[in-house]
């Protein structure tokens, strides 16, 4: 199964320097509508999890198709993970939606003016170290946008190889401005084999035995990105 992760570089106000512990004592409680704790995540470590209330409208219809409608409440959860790279503070969201925000508020409630936030992207760099440390790598998928074949002529194309890719045969793309979307590899290490795909947003989705080590590995370039 496929998991995606994003990175935020955050910086904390001088005095909330133990960011874990402040998560700590705010837990979902009885009386309260967010809370947090912690759980093993799916690359093995502990995480945290970010939990709140909310209700939903369901609609039961009768033996005559008549509805009736009634309120259910729900608990959401958003799974991240704090991240200390050569001094400088991420926060790994995984399987990042809509609720990021409501996240990062309530990240910013407990911790006081000063909390800022940017997303990690790749779209001036991309991490390297993951392709320095992988015995074998096969690009087996690249997306491409803005491809520009003329005045009225702007593309975007997608290939797919399980055999893989090789970037120097795909002379239609010679000479032609383009962005690169995203791009998906095969790896395999020590026998072992996964898969890692890049989006130019940031996000990265990995699946295999091999999740927990290559996620290290993005990780050890995130300070030089970010």
């Amino acid at each position: 199964m496929l998991t995606r992760y994003r990175w935020y570089r955050i910086q904390l106000p001088s005095g909330a320097s133990d960011f874990s512990g402040v998560i700590a004592k705010h837990p979902l409680v009885a009386n309260a509508n967010q809370g947090f704790m912690r759980v093993e995540g799916s690359l093995g470590a502990f995480i945290y999890r970010f939990l709140w209330r909310s209700k939903v409208v369901i609609a039961q219809f009768d033996d005559h198709g008549t509805p009736s409608y009634q309120e259910v409440a729900t608990v959401n959860f958003t799974d991240f993970a704090i991240v200390s790279i050569e001094g400088v503070t991420f926060l790994r969201i995984e399987n990042a939606g809509r609720s990021i925000r409501d996240l990062l508020n309530a990240i910013e409630a407990l911790v006081g003016l000063g909390f800022t936030c940017k997303p990690v992207t790749f779209e001036n760099s991309k991490p390297t170290t993951v392709f320095e440390k992988i015995e074998t790598i096969k690009l087996i998928g690249l997306k491409v946008i803005g491809a520009v074949f003329g005045k009225d002529l702007v593309a975007r194309m997608e290939f797919a190889s399980k055999q893989g890719i090789t970037l120097d045969k795909l002379t239609i793309l010679e000479g032609v401005p383009h962005k690169i979307e995203s791009a998906s590899y095969e790896l395999i290490y020590e026998g072992v084999k996964g898969l890692l795909a890049f989006t130019s947003n940031g996000t990265v989705r990995v699946s295999g035995q091999l999740a927990p080590r290559l996620i290290h590995l993005v990780e050890q370039d995130l300070s030089r990105i970010a």
